[in-house]
């Protein structure tokens, strides 16, 4: 009888417990979907006003920000109760750390959308220094919104970091700043580890392996987490595969910045007739983006006996530059292949340049941008392709999406200059443009703008596709890629290519 009576009061045991996890979790329902009702009531005004709300005097936007803050904790607080602890615990660190991020990218907001630097220092900073306790917390590293304010907080100590003028001539620059400021506010070893292969990790998947040598060393001689080491040991490792079995050469130095042109030739290149190009330009705001990204898509090309070339050009993040110099770059790339056509046998008049996002923006100045020019380029070779592709390309660099390029800049108009809504030529190459209604990187109305101005004054060769709903990463978006692909396979062919 006493196994049985055991048996009996577990299950009753067990009953009660379900019963409890019910109840809570009805509970949790009930608390989440007030906040949701609280949190799209501040969602819906935030962000369609975000430059707006940056731009607000540092008290009026700590007391909006702290309003709002104040009726989510008002929310949690009647749920105080009836929650366990845990949850309750959870719930105030993502609630402090969802709206102490909003806090600590005000001074850098701030500035870009006024447009200058302020001349007074942010309060901010030094009312939230009390967080840093917590970067060294392992428990925390699985809480995104605190994750998300470190790297809030990082960005801003980055900032002030590039100001310093050692920078200025070396590569790879946010991660150098960004390797010397955790060990500054990370102690924790574990933790350490952890942003150490967080950092380093996303610079190679978007940046890549070039000149980071001693930071890859010096994490795989530190790092005692395996985890971590096998992660960045990997994609390391596929970086510095894709690097090889192509030619690699330096299209121009520009100080101690090395540029490189990824050229992927056919086999037979130098038999029969001169080969068309095909040469593609990373997107990436500007500010991220490597070449590697196109190396699959220049395999093929060459398979098919094309000359297929990937650039590297200058970004804000790794030479700390602007559009200005990276449109200078693509000139300087497209200008390099004809002075050197008769080395990789490549026809100058079968030029076509590809770009996605920034990079269609690129191309497109290569073929406006008269004013900008590298002093050391040799202006009698053409820097004009012969067919344009751009996929989400960026036409407007006046807008608010893009006010980070003109903060710091005194003559805010200067961006005009390589903003092709603002640009026209006579005679445009034959060009291939295609853009979703639902882009919200680069709004649709851009690149309708750019078409109708073009074809209005007797630019007949420009194809403009709209892809109805889509977003802005439409070459690798599943849901349009194929389409893609198939329009630019046409456009070609229709070109004779």
């Amino acid at each position: 009888m006493r196994p049985k009576f055991i048996l009996i009061f577990f299950l009753f045991l067990n009953q009660i417990h379900a019963q409890q996890t019910n109840e809570q979790d009805t509970i949790r329902q009930n608390y989440l979907a007030e906040l949701k009702i609280i949190g799209k009531t501040f969602t819906d005004d935030f962000y369609p006003n975000y430059a707006k709300t940056y731009s607000l005097p540092e008290k009026l936007f700590i007391a909006k920000i702290d309003s709002v803050r104040k009726n989510f904790n008002a929310v949690l607080n009647s749920y105080e109760s009836k929650l366990n602890i845990k949850y309750i615990q959870e719930q105030q660190t993502e609630i402090k750390y969802y709206f102490d991020k909003l806090l600590i990218e005000y001074p850098l907001n701030h500035d870009t959308y006024l447009g200058k630097t302020s001349q007074t220092l942010s309060t901010i900073p030094q009312k939230l220094n009390s967080n840093i306790a917590d970067f060294n917390k392992v428990e925390l590293l699985t809480n995104s919104d605190f994750t998300n304010y470190v790297k809030a907080f990082l960005s801003y100590q980055i900032n002030l970091e590039l100001k310093k003028t050692s920078y200025r001539n070396i590569d790879n620059q946010q991660l150098n700043a960004v390797w010397k400021l955790i060990p500054k506010f990370i102690s924790n070893p574990t933790c350490k580890s952890f942003w150490k292969c967080d950092y380093l990790y996303n610079h190679i998947d978007n940046n890549g392996i070039k000149n980071i040598e001693t930071i890859y060393a010096n994490f795989k001689s530190t790092c005692n987490d395996t985890a971590n080491l096998n992660k960045v040991n990997s994609i390391y490792s596929e970086d510095s595969i894709g690097r090889k079995g192509h030619l690699i050469k330096a299209y121009k130095t520009v100080g101690s910045f090395k540029l490189d042109i990824h050229m992927f030739l056919p086999d037979s290149l130098m038999n029969g007739n001169k080969r068309p190009v095909i040469v593609y330009f990373h997107g990436g705001s500007w500010s991220e983006g490597k070449p590697d990204w196109f190396f699959y898509a220049c395999e093929n090309y060459a398979k098919k006996g094309w000359v297929a070339c990937a650039v590297e050009y200058r970004t804000y993040g790794k030479q700390g530059t602007l559009p200005f110099d990276a449109v200078m770059d693509a000139k300087s790339a497209i200008r390099w292949l004809r002075q050197h056509s008769t080395e990789y046998n490549i026809d100058t008049n079968k030029i076509v340049a590809s770009g996605n996002s920034a990079g269609g923006h690129l191309i497109l100045c290569a073929t406006l941008a008269d004013k900008w020019n590298e002093k050391t380029d040799d202006l009698k070779f053409s820097s004009v392709p012969n067919v344009l592709m751009v996929n989400s390309g960026v036409y407007d660099l006046t807008d608010q999406n893009t006010a980070w390029i003109r903060k710091d800049l005194k003559d805010k108009n200067l961006v005009k200059e390589i903003s092709p809504d603002y640009l026209f030529k006579n005679n445009f190459p034959p060009t291939l443009i295609i853009h979703g209604t639902d882009d919200q990187n680069v709004p649709y109305s851009t690149a309708q703008k750019f078409v109708t101005r073009l074809t209005k004054t007797g630019n007949s060769k420009i194809e403009f596709h709209t892809l109805k709903s889509a977003g802005h990463f439409i070459w690798f978006d599943p849901k349009y890629s194929s389409e893609v692909s198939r329009l630019r396979n046409e456009f070609l062919t229709k070109l004779g290519y």
